[in-house]
Formats: structure tokens, C-alpha cells, sequence
């Protein structure tokens, strides 16, 4: 180890541990996995006394920043402390004094990250939740929480001027935020520049650093470089490359911005001269690194280990051989970060990255800024002349950087910022992905992961990866392993075989950027089929130069493949070129299906903000595979704020996609034209809440009605290795208030009537039947059917009639709709029950709709509803319930008795003809059928003549809910003089001619009691035929149905209004 590195000093146990330097370079605050805080002298006279102890926290310490006045510290259980820093008197021995004061936040997940800014105001923190939270170090409350990231954020990093925060996470995404106002936005993002790693692990976390003169922004990135990203153009502007061998972790600028120390997970410390663009210092170690950082006013860099020991490096640049010193005298004596007027113009010409322009005049009020007049106007140099010359080597001078900034020129002392101008942009580079896979994890990697199995790229050496085909269901396919030597960068699994591409560095994803390729390369698609009559059913396509998959797909009809030059490749399973479209240049992604192809493209004309943020709207276009027709096309909605990360299609071939939010949409309708539409069928994100977890979903699939996911705990966005187990989510459609009974109710009905739709929609596009066939068309049919009834009871109950017509309007078998009638006649709803029977006369026994002027009481709303519902849903009773009965199931049907206070929700067959769930029906008894002018048989044997019995029409169902017999049980019913009335009084007198006819002897001709008899009949048929009210007699005469109807009520009403002159033989003659 080299004489001027310390030896370790043990500060903390085992495990990732954290450093940050005072701003005097006085001391030097340390963090670790024994939950304590340490802070220590920094000075080589002072370095070995006893260290301070805070020990505030309870779990790992993983985060440290240091202000004037303040040390921020926040911990793996998300608790963030306060403390703040005083000197005491010169006799204290210790001479540093600090205290608690306060917690300032507590967050459910880890802090990986603080930022302090503002003048000591506020601090950024940085959690695994995929937001930053910004929070008053005044009355510690949260004032921000800035999101847009899509992954776990490990980064925070304030501009030392606070008007810029720029934030990271494990996806590889780093964003800009202007925070000059008191709604902080996002002015830009930048994909793809950073390393995508695993949440959870901070020793393979990186962190980002604004240089400290403000200009740059260093980032680690996944070539093992840093890169400087200029402020405001936010342009890649240097690049520190060629030491590290492994991933740059940690690093820090030094307080003069000359140099930056980085640590990797190769154990080195690198010293790099910005100016220079290369490493000037290498320090190995034998453990792995965590963090380092430059003493802000001292040659000297402290950093730890994970081993819990921190090293001290002193005298780091060496002077003495011409290098500059990595510290400005007069930043040490002011505290700020101004130019040293005593610098000589070649020295100043040397530090290309120095600038004076980001002082933050309104954090420190009382300071006097180099380069700036009190006033706020920029002054010149010491001799007068423009001082251009000292910003860089390029010629670039003060007023280039100024562009960006507005002149307060009015005195006031402000600046008023102008809003976001919005307007549409051309074309530009979409960032394409293929569903299913994930970034290296280590050295692996799923490039496929569906229903059928997963593909897994292994990184071997310079030259081959190994690539792993592993099935589910083993019993028709095994596992594949082979070598990769074209080092595949994405794949499309399907059921007879696997498509693999290779693409460049300038279309591929986060996820493949490491494996793909260069510019000038040509790419490759491949094949490898799982035919096993076939000997060889592999082949492989070279493009042409410049041309790139962007994203493929593959099915058991063939497999397509859209690249750069804005091409669509379709290709058969055996390798032969079918067909080639041109597509717009924005695609997205694409899955494939059987002989459906869905492909998501960006919407022409992106909307971006002249602060430099986009919203994303997607389109689809539904191809079909054999003819390459399209058969549905249109938007593609996602939440706002959102992206697309998953497409697919469930297995019994629906499309599918999943949006950054965790909502999950099905494509509904797309086999008829003009009719497609995406329902939202599953909120992934809202049921981790509703559990209580923090767990994220990473699709898989959809099976009938589950989604099929990987959970990822602790904020893990991708599946692990080995390939873990799946789980099911039950779907869901987000419904309003799905914690009450009804929407519960209501949510599960319209799932299983959304599948039911789509799988008939589905057989009558490709002309297969049904699955399960009219049977099993039937069986879900019913299933609808019995949540409807559950639905219809809890209004009936509620006294919601309204509620419960319209939901027996959805009804689609008729003995579900007998049963509704029960519902109602229980719950002892008459007009309902009244309304329902004729609903259903209208929908089951007769072709005429209903008509709402022959109801009673209606109105015409609800007649238009009726019809409504009759033209949508015209459905065709299965065979089962279709069929007429015969007059043994009629009575059996109506006559069964069942216990009438069980609840119709505990029974599981309320419309399959169970009636042990049901309300026990009202009996009733059928009218006499009396043979006119018979007598009982006696001895002599002989029956006299008879005319043809008189028996009431009859409905396809023999229910009435009006034919009761037992005042206990009656209904109170409102009768009408128009017709109960008239029909006692005619009762009356059947029941005497009756018992005439009963005795008459005559067998030969029919008595005179026997012609009053058919008179009489012909009376109440004629009486029963005439309009009952002014809309029937405007109309003209009611419907042969509704005839039949009434005439069924009039003798059911005559039965029950005897006038108690009938006898036992009566009654004897009449059965």
C-alpha cells in the first residue's frame, strides 16, 4: 500500500459504509452497518482521537451529507436524521459540537441518497419508492416529491447554485430538475447513460455529482466510463475512460472542479485530470470499494471500504511534478466557490471546466461573488478585458454561457419564469424494447420470458455467450442449451420455435446495450426451430448494412421482424421470406399470437415542452400473420405519466399491454370493424396497496382470467435468477367503490362477461366453436346469470327497482329471469315483479318487442331501454333451458317447496333449476277444467257427451305471481275496476252454471245450463279483449300474447274470489 494512504481505520462493522467531508475539511463523517454515525478529525495531528458517536439510527446507515451548519444521514429502514454542527470555544478539547435535531423523514423504504441545498433549506433524499422527496430542513416538512422515474431511485445531487437537482435510478435513467420555482419540473432526461442495476444491493448502486463549479455533471456509465454531461445543452462533453476494468460506483469532484476520484467494483481508486481527459493517479485495494471523497480545502481523499475501515490519502496530487492543486486557497478561507484573482492567465486557460457564473446570490445573501457587481450585472476582468479566454479551451466564453439566462433588468429583483410552451416535434428516436426481457443481472440476462417458457443469455467471455431455452411444460418440448457467438440481443419465444436478433448500440434498449453491437456491423436474425419431424428447421438472415431490428416476433405462423430503415420482414416458420411492409419509424414494440400480430408504435408528432419533457401517446395496429390485412388499428391509452412496458396476448388470444403504472388492458371488440376498444381490466398497482406490501408485478401473461406475474419484492423490478415461481392475480376491472358488496359484485360480472364476449368474438373471427361448445356457452352464461340475481336481490332489499330492471335486462336465459321474478315476488316487490313478467313475455314467448304504453304506470324510458337491450343482446336460449316443459317439470317446478329464509346469496343454482336457494313460490292451484254436461261415473257405467274443456292460455312458463290462495301469504295488490272487478262477478256465476251443468243427465244433447255455460265464457273472453285505458283504446286491440296474458289473470283472479256458494262436489267435478 503506498506510504501515503493510511492504514485502515476500523470505523464501522462489516458492510457498506458511507463518507462525506465537513465543507472547512475540518472533519470527516462516516456511516455504517452498526446503525451509528462517526465523526472524525481530519487533520493528521487529530486523526487518531476519539471519534463522536451519533446514534440516532436503529438500521444501516447508507447515506451522508455535509452543509455548513448541517449533517444529513438516512438509513436502510428509510429513517433521514438531522443534526446540526457548531464550533464551541477554542478550550473544548473536541472544539466541534454536534446535536439531534430532528428526524426528516420516514420513508417505508430505504434512503439511499441526500442532497443538501437551498442555503441549508431543504434537502433531496433519494428512496427505492421511484421518487425523490424534497423536505424543509426548517419545519422538516415535505414540500416536493418529484416523479417520473421508472425505476428505484439511488441518486440525488444538487447544483452548488440549487437551481438544477439531477437524480438517478437502477434503470439507467438520469433526470434533470429545475428547481427555481415552487413547482419543480423536469427539463431532461437522459435514457440509456447510466448502468441499469439491481435494486436492493447498494454496494452495485452509482451515484451521480455535479461538478463544483456547477457546469458538469459526471455520471457513471455502463462502459465503465464517466462521462461529463454539460449544463444546459446537457450534452455528453468529455468522456474518463480506459482504468476502470469493472462498474464505477462512487465519486467526487474535487472543490476546484480539476479533478474527480472514482471507485469501482474492481477495487481501484482512480484520480482523473478533467483537462486532460485521463487518470493521473491508480490506487488497488484488496477489498471492495463503497464511497469516496475530496477534502474540500486539503490535498487529501478519504475512502471506505466494505469492510466497515476508512483510508486516508494524503498529499494525492503530486504538486511537485507540475500538477495543480485540487483546492483554491480562497474557496477554503470564504466558503465558496469563486476564481482565485491571483491565478495566471495560462493557468486559468489550463482549467478549461472553471466558472464563476453559478454562485447562488439568493441562497448566501451577505456574500460578495467573484465576477458579479452587487447590482447582479457581470464585470470583467481585473485589466478590463473580457475574460473568455479563461473558461475553456474552446474558445467558449461567459456570454455563451449565459444563453440560458434571463437579465433582471427592471430592478425589482426578480425574474418571473415563463411557463412550458408545448408543441409538436418531428420524429425522433423511439426507444424500442422487447417484452419480456430484463437487463444483465450480473452476467445474466432474460432475453424472453412468457407462457411458454424463458430465454436466458449467459455471459461467457470476449467471444460467445450460452444461451438457456427452458419450457414449462416439459412433456412436449426439452430444455435447449447452445453457444452463442453472435451474442443475441433480444428473442421471440412462441410454441414451435425461437427467433433471436442482433442489434446495434443505436437502437437498442437498456436492457441490451451491453450485448449489442456496433454501428457498422451487420445485424442477424436467426431461427431455431422445435419441429420434431423435421431434421432441420433452423435458418438465418443477414440485413443489410445500416438496417436493425428494432423489435421481433414470433408465433406458430411465422415470425416478423420491424428494423431501422423502417421496414416489417415477415418470414415463414421455415425460413422463407413471405412479405415486407413499410412502417412509420416509431415502433415501439411488437408480439405475436397465433395469426395475430400487435404492434405498439408512438404517435406521430410527440409532444415535448420546451423545458425539454415529453408525453408519450402510443397507437396499435393489429396485423394478421397469413395475409398481413389489418385488422383493427388505432390509440393506445396508457396512464398518464406512464409508458408501455408489456405486450402480449392472453391464451385464449386476446392483445394485451401493461403500462409503467400497472394497469393492465385488453383489447375488446377488435373482431368487429370499428369496434375495438381498450378496457382496463387489472390495477396491479392499487392491489400491492390494498395488501399492505411493497411489492411490484413483472408480467408474464393472461390465462383465462388471471394475470400471470413475477412478484418483485423490495422494489426489484425484474425477476431474479434462478427462474422463480409465478403467481396469479385475479383480474379485476377498477369499478367504483369495489370495498362495498355491489361492486364487488358488479366487477366480477363484468369480467366474466368481458371474457365470455371475447371468447365468442374470438371463435366467430377465426370460424371455431365455442370452447366447451353450446354446453360450455350455456355453463358461462348461467355463471353471468346468478351474479346478475345476487346483484338483483341486494336492490330488491334496497328497494332499488329501477336498479334491479335494469339489471334483469342483462339477464340471458329464461329460467334466470323466472327466478328474478321469485326474487321479487319474495321481497314482496309487486310493480316489479308485475314489470318483469312483462319483460319477459316480450323477450322469451313472443317475437314483438315491449312496448312501455301497455304497461300500467310506465313510462318510456325504461320501454327504451327494453329495446334497447333487446336489439344489442338477442341471445338464443341454449338447449337446455330453450326447450319447451313438459306439465310434470311445469308442476314440479312450480310446486317445490324450499326453505324461505334462506338468502338467495348462499346458494350456488339459483337460475340452474335448484330451487333450494329460492323463495318459497306462492302455490297455485289451476283452473277447473270441467267436462260441460258429464256427471260422475255411477253404476250404469255410461258418461254423458261433452264438449271440449275450457282451459286458459298458458305462457311458455306457468309462474304467476298473482294466483294466491292463502291470506297469509296474499299480496296486497291494487285491483282495477276495469278488471277484477268485472271478473268476481263473472266468477260468481261460472262457479253456479257450473255445479248446473255438473247435474245435468242428458247425455245424449248438451243442456241449456251448458249453452249459458259457453255463453258466459264467451262473455269474459270478449270482456277480457276490450281496452282496459285510454292508451290500449287509442292503440286499437292488445297483441295475441297479451291477450293470452290477461285472459291467464282473469282466471286466476276468478279462482280466488269465490263467493263461497261452491261445493265439494264442485270441486270434485272440476279435477
Amino acid at each position: 500500500m503506498s506510504k501515503k494512504v493510511t492504514d485502515p481505520r476500523f470505523a464501522h462493522a462489516e458492510g457498506y459504509t458511507a463518507i462525506a467531508f465537513g465543507k472547512n475539511g475540518q472533519f470527516v463523517c462516516t456511516g455504517g452497518s452498526d446503525c451509528l454515525v462517526r465523526v472524525f478529525r481530519a487533520s493528521k495531528s487529530e486523526r487518531d482521537q476519539e471519534a463522536v458517536t451519533l446514534e440516532q439510527h436503529s438500521d444501516n446507515v447508507l447515506s451522508l451529507a455535509v452543509s455548513r451548519g448541517k449533517v444529513i444521514s438516512g438509513d436502510e429502514e428509510g429513517m433521514v436524521f438531522s443534526f446540526d454542527l457548531g464550533t464551541s470555544s477554542m478550550a473544548d478539547a473536541d472544539g466541534l459540537s454536534i446535536q439531534p435535531s430532528g428526524t426528516v423523514l420516514r420513508s417505508p423504504l430505504p434512503a439511499r441518497d441526500t442532497s443538501i441545498g437551498n442555503g441549508d433549506k431543504q434537502v433531496a433524499i433519494a428512496t427505492d419508492d421511484e421518487s425523490v422527496r424534497i423536505v424543509s430542513l426548517i419545519d422538516m416538512a415535505l414540500l416536493h416529491t418529484l416523479d417520473g422515474h421508472r425505476g428505484a431511485v439511488n441518486s440525488v445531487c444538487y447544483s452548488p447554485d440549487s437551481i438544477y437537482l439531477a437524480s438517478a435510478s437502477c434503470d439507467g435513467t438520469v433526470r434533470v430538475w429545475d428547481m427555481r420555482d415552487g413547482d419543480p419540473s423536469c427539463v431532461h432526461v437522459m435514457h440509456k447513460i447510466a448502468y441499469v442495476c439491481e435494486p436492493g444491493n447498494s454496494m452495485e448502486q452509482f451515484k451521480v455529482r455535479w461538478s463544483s463549479d456547477g457546469r458538469f455533471l459526471a455520471v457513471p456509465c455502463p462502459d465503465h466510463s464517466v462521462k461529463l454531461i454539460e449544463r444546459n445543452s446537457w450534452e455528453v462533453s468529455a468522456s474518463l475512460a480506459g482504468t476502470h476494468s469493472k462498474m464505477v460506483t462512487h465519486l467526487s469532484w474535487s472543490s476546484n472542479s480539476r479533478y474527480i476520484a472514482s471507485v469501482g467494483l474492481d477495487n481501484h481508486v482512480v484520480v482523473w485530470d478533467v483537462a486532460a481527459r485521463k487518470s493521473i493517479l491508480t490506487h488497488a485495494c484488496a477489498n471492495s470499494l463503497c464511497q469516496v471523497e475530496w477534502n474540500p480545502c486539503e490535498n487529501m481523499l478519504a475512502f471506505t471500504d466494505n469492510t466497515g475501515a476508512m483510508y486516508i490519502w494524503d498529499d494525492v496530487v503530486p504538486v511537485d511534478q507540475g500538477h495543480a492543486a485540487p483546492f483554491e486557497r480562497k474557496a477554503a478561507e470564504h466558503g465558496t466557490l469563486v476564481r482565485d484573482k491571483k491565478r495566471s492567465g495560462s493557468d486559468a486557460g489550463a482549467n478549461g471546466l472553471m466558472s464563476d457564473l453559478f454562485d447562488d446570490t439568493a441562497a448566501v445573501d451577505t456574500m460578495e461573488i467573484d465576477g458579479m457587481d452587487e447590482d447582479g450585472s457581470i464585470r470583467r476582468g481585473d485589466n478590463g478585458d473580457d475574460d473568455d479566454d479563461a473558461i475553456g479551451d474552446d474558445g467558449e466564453g461567459i456570454a455563451d454561457a449565459l444563453d440560458d439566462f434571463v437579465i433582471d433588468d427592471d430592478g425589482a429583483g426578480y425574474v418571473e419564469r415563463q411557463p412550458p410552451k408545448w408543441f409538436a416535434v418531428g420524429d425522433q428516436q423511439t426507444q424500442s424494447f422487447q417484452s419480456g426481457s430484463t437487463p444483465w443481472i450480473n452476467d445474466r440476462r432474460y432475453l424472453a420470458f412468457n407462457m411458454v417458457g424463458s430465454v436466458v443469455s449467459i455471459a461467457q467471455d470476449e467471444s460467445h455467450n450460452t444461451i438457456e431455452i427452458e419450457f414449462y411444460d416439459k412433456s412436449v418440448h426439452r430444455d435447449i442449451h447452445f453457444s452463442d457467438s453472435f451474442k443475441f440481443s433480444m428473442a421471440a419465444l412462441s410454441e414451435t420455435g425461437c427467433l433471436f436478433a442482433t442489434t446495434s448500440t443505436e437502437f437498442a434498449n437498456d436492457q441490451s446495450l451491453r450485448s449489442a453491437i456496433s454501428e457498422d456491423e451487420v445485424s442477424v436474425v436467426s431461427y431455431k426451430g422445435f419441429s420434431s419431424w423435421s431434421s432441420n428447421s433452423d435458418w438465418m438472415f443477414k440485413l443489410p448494412p445500416k438496417e436493425h431490428p428494432r423489435c421481433i416476433a414470433a408465433s406458430s405462423r411465422g415470425a416478423a421482424v420491424i428494423t431501422s430503415q423502417g421496414f416489417m420482414r415477415f418470414f415463414t416458420c421455415g425460413g422463407a421470406q413471405k412479405h415486407v411492409l413499410s412502417v412509420p419509424n416509431r415502433a415501439v414494440t411488437c408480439t405475436a399470437h397465433n395469426d395475430i400480430l400487435l404492434v405498439i408504435l408512438e404517435a406521430p408528432g410527440s409532444i415535448k415542452s420546451t423545458h425539454g419533457s415529453k408525453r408519450l401517446e402510443y397507437e396499435y395496429v393489429l396485423l394478421s400473420m397469413d395475409d398481413q390485412s389489418q385488422l383493427a388499428s388505432g390509440p393506445c391509452p396508457v396512464t398518464p405519466s406512464s409508458e408501455i412496458v408489456w405486450t402480449g396476448f392472453s391464451e385464449e388470444g386476446h392483445p394485451a399491454v401493461c403500462d409503467s403504472k400497472g394497469m393492465l388492458r385488453v383489447l375488446h371488440s377488435y373482431w368487429k370493424a370499428g369496434s375495438a376498444s381498450w378496457v382496463p381490466i387489472l390495477d396491479s398497482r392499487k392491489l400491492a396497496q390494498d395488501r399492505g406490501k411493497r411489492e411490484t408485478f413483472w408480467p408474464v401473461g393472461i390465462s383465462a382470467k388471471q394475470f400471470i406475474v413475477v412478484t418483485c419484492h423490495n422494489k426489484a423490478r425484474f425477476p431474479p435468477f434462478p427462474k422463480p415461481i409465478l403467481d396469479e392475480l385475479e383480474v379485476e376491472i377498477p369499478l367504483l367503490h369495489t370495498d362495498t358488496q355491489v361492486g364487488q359484485q358488479e366487477a366480477k360480472y363484468l369480467s366474466e362477461r368481458l371474457f365470455h364476449e371475447q371468447l365468442c368474438g374470438e371463435a366467430e373471427r377465426i370460424g371455431n366453436e365455442y370452447p366447451g361448445g353450446s354446453a360450455g356457452q350455456a355453463r358461462d352464461e348461467l355463471e353471468q346469470d346468478k351474479l346478475l340475481l345476487r346483484l338483483i336481490q341486494i336492490a330488491c332489499k334496497a328497494d332499488k327497482t329501477q336498479r334491479a330492471v335494469d339489471l334483469a335486462l342483462m339477464i340471458s336465459l329464461e329460467k334466470s329471469f323466472d327466478a328474478a321474478i321469485k326474487i321479487a315476488v319474495f321481497q314482496k316487490q309487486s310493480s316489479l315483479a308485475e314489470r318483469l313478467m312483462r319483460l319477459k313475455e316480450s323477450r322469451f314467448a313472443s317475437e314483438i318487442e315491449y312496448d312501455d304504453e301497455l304497461d300500467i304506470g310506465g313510462n318510456d324510458s325504461e320501454a327504451g331501454t327494453a329495446n334497447g337491450f333487446i336489439k344489442r343482446r338477442s341471445h338464443r336460449p341454449a338447449a337446455t333451458y330453450g326447450r319447451k316443459q313438459t306439465g310434470d317439470e311445469r308442476s314440479s317446478s312450480i310446486e317445490g317447496g324450499y326453505d324461505s329464509g334462506k338468502d338467495i346469496s348462499d346458494t350456488e343454482d339459483i337460475a340452474s333449476g335448484d330451487d333450494s336457494g329460492l323463495p318459497p313460490p306462492l302455490p297455485v292451484h289451476k283452473p277447473p277444467i270441467a267436462k260441460i254436461g258429464s256427471t260422475p261415473s255411477s253404476a250404469g257405467g255410461s258418461e254423458q257427451p261433452s264438449v271440449a274443456a275450457v282451459r286458459p292460455p298458458t305462457t311458455s312458463k306457468p309462474f304467476n305471481p298473482f294466483a294466491v290462495t292463502s291470506p297469509e301469504r296474499s299480496m296486497a295488490i291494487k285491483r282495477s275496476n276495469s278488471f277484477f272487478d268485472a271478473a268476481d262477478a263473472h266468477s260468481s256465476r261460472l262457479s253456479q252454471d257450473a255445479s248446473e251443468s255438473a247435474g245435468d243427465g242428458d247425455k245424449d244433447s248438451v243442456s241449456p245450463a251448458a249453452s249459458t255455460k259457453r255463453q258466459q265464457i264467451h262473455d269474459i273472453e270478449s270482456m277480457s279483449a276490450e281496452p282496459t285505458n285510454k292508451k290500449q283504446a287509442k292503440n286499437g286491440t292488445m297483441s295475441s300474447s297479451k291477450d293470452r296474458a290477461q285472459k291467464s289473470l282473469l282466471w286466476f283472479a276468478s279462482k280466488n274470489s269465490g263467493d263461497g256458494k261452491k261445493d265439494d262436489d264442485d270441486s270434485s267435478s272440476a279435477e
